[in-house]
């Protein structure tokens, strides 16, 4: 009896597993790069703008003064400061001077705050706390640094 070693149906079955992964890989790599190149990740205003708030205060009877709610509420620096004011026809010069008093009256947290100054059917003015990112948004242990 005789045995060749190296011509059984063994080797090419291995062969042709290892030409299919290869392929599969190579595949998957192309594809991969394809789609991360297709998704541009949002300019920081859109995130910052479609961010939910985290804390929302308004002027109205009862609540406290501006800056001693964002001392207390906004320890979290990495919360930004939302004014929002909102007016009827007209009204345009009135709301943007209550925006920069409410950005005044918030002392330093609200220094560096975004303003929104826009037409609406209610005039009114709210403050909110909100992260701007989804980085912002982790646990401090999770943001890359």
């Amino acid at each position: 009896m005789m045995i060749r070693a190296g011509t059984g149906w063994q080797y090419a079955l291995a062969d042709l597993s290892l030409i299919l992964f290869l392929a599969t890989a190579s595949a998957l790599a192309v594809a991969g790069s394809a789609r991360q190149a297709a998704v541009p990740p949002p300019p920081p205003i859109n995130a910052a703008l479609d961010a939910e708030p985290v804390a929302i205060w308004s002027d109205a009877p009862g609540a406290p003064p501006l800056a001693q709610w964002l001392t207390r509420t906004a320890a979290d620096s990495r919360l930004e400061v939302r004014v929002v004011v909102r007016y009827r026809a007209g009204g345009r010069d009135a709301a943007m001077a209550d925006a920069l008093r409410l950005v005044a009256a918030g002392g330093p947290r609200a220094e560096a705050a975004r303003i929104l100054v826009e037409p609406g059917e209610r005039a009114g003015a709210s403050v909110s706390l909100f992260y701007a990112s989804e980085d912002a948004a982790r646990a401090p242990s999770q943001v890359a640094g």
